[in-house]
């Protein structure tokens, strides 16, 4: 299969004359599996239809290849498309629907039949080929979809948003369905989800994005562990935020102060923002609880609360805590018969500086035009 790289260069869309995507650049490598993540209305399924060919651009360029998208014709794009809703044929079979995806191509009944057999095995579906589309479960009709997305034999798969019609359970097999058959063809995929497990479970790489404009562009756990900006850190993952303020003192140094937690002082970070307004962002697995007359490690700076709510959530016990005038998060492991400590309980909440991230106040941006 012709695997292709992907390059999107200060791409500009406006619908209506109101900006929908702003100076979108991306690199997309062959073979990966790329996904754009952001909330509903941030213009990431825009970008999927201008990279698909289906939209034109205000300004800037796709590249497939090296070879601009809009200078190849429509029936020469070769790009596979599965959308939210599947769009299946009800009054045609499965093999009829997979079918359907090359009847252009002039393929002879017996070529026909293997390529669309070919394609059933592959996606576990053959003893479905005589059966129309609503009979099926909604996992089968998916896999319909995507096979006839794949008959084709595209250079290119674009998903928009697959999994959001299933169940949890079907949910996770999908997704773990998906990325071993995207591997085995190695084929170029792009995903766009608003859902962040979907993409940081898959995606050899993730480009988030908020208001029509690109924030971070990373690994899964470079952007879940390094985000960029306060958007970034909302949006993927939990967070708590902690407003205040950051200097810089002797023996390089930062303070950041807050009515909350009074001074805490650390090494300076390579990425710390310059002084003034900041917010601290730690997320809940990142912080300790200890008895308050507990010991203190050394390696954590620690400040005192008290438990006001807990959620047991099978794998990690998450607490409310009032720390000052904030409620923070804390996720902490649960094993095996270890008890839920009460609401009302004091305690101590430690961290590693080094897991926390601080931001400007000002690092949220204005929203822009809301389409997807």
């Amino acid at each position: 299969m012709n695997r292709v790289t992907i390059e999107v260069r200060n791409l500009d869309f406006s619908y209506a004359a109101k900006p929908v995507l702003r100076d979108i650049s991306l690199s997309i490598e062959a073979g990966e599996m790329f996904a754009v993540l952001g909330p509903s209305g941030s213009g990431k399924t825009t970008l999927l239809r201008l990279l698909a060919g289906l939209e034109r651009p205000s300004a800037g360029s796709i590249r497939i290849n090296r070879d601009d998208v809009f200078d190849i014709p429509p029936a020469q794009r070769n790009v596979g498309m599965v959308f939210q809703n599947f769009s299946l044929w009800p009054h045609m079979s499965v093999f009829d629907n997979v079918a359907f995806g090359v009847v252009d191509r002039h393929l002879g009944g017996a070529e026909l039949e293997a390529r669309v057999a070919g394609i059933l095995e592959l996606l576990d579906i053959a003893e479905t080929r005589d059966i129309r589309p609503d009979c099926l479960s909604v996992g089968q009709q998916q896999r319909v979809a995507l096979a006839r997305a794949l008959v084709t034999e595209p250079r290119l798969l674009l998903l928009d948003d697959p999994f959001s019609n299933l169940e949890y359970e079907l949910r996770v097999q999908m997704r773990h369905d998906l990325r071993l058959l995207q591997r085995r063809l190695g084929i170029t995929t792009i995903l766009v989800t608003h859902d962040q497990q979907d993409a940081l479970s898959i995606a050899d790489r993730v480009a988030v994005v908020a208001h029509g404009t690109i924030r971070q562009v990373g690994t899964p756990a470079a952007i879940y562990d390094f985000p960029n900006s306060i958007d970034v850190a909302r949006f993927v993952g939990v967070s708590n935020f902690v407003p205040g303020t950051i200097k810089y003192v002797e023996n390089q140094r930062v303070e950041f102060s807050s009515p909350d937690v009074g001074s805490l002082r650390w090494p300076t970070g390579r990425d710390a923002p310059p002084e003034g307004p900041a917010v601290l962002s730690i997320r809940p697995h990142a912080l300790h609880l200890a008895p308050i007359d507990g010991f203190r490690d050394g390696r954590y700076l620690w400040l005192e609360g008290r438990i006001t709510t807990s959620e047991f959530l099978g794998e990690v016990v998450r607490y409310q805590v009032d720390v000052g005038s904030l409620s923070v998060s804390v996720n902490q492991a649960h094993f095996t018969c270890s008890p839920v400590t009460p609401s009302g309980t004091a305690v101590l909440v430690g961290f590693d500086p080094s897991r926390a991230r601080l931001f400007p106040a000002s690092a949220a941006m204005v929203p822009a035009a809301e389409h997807d």
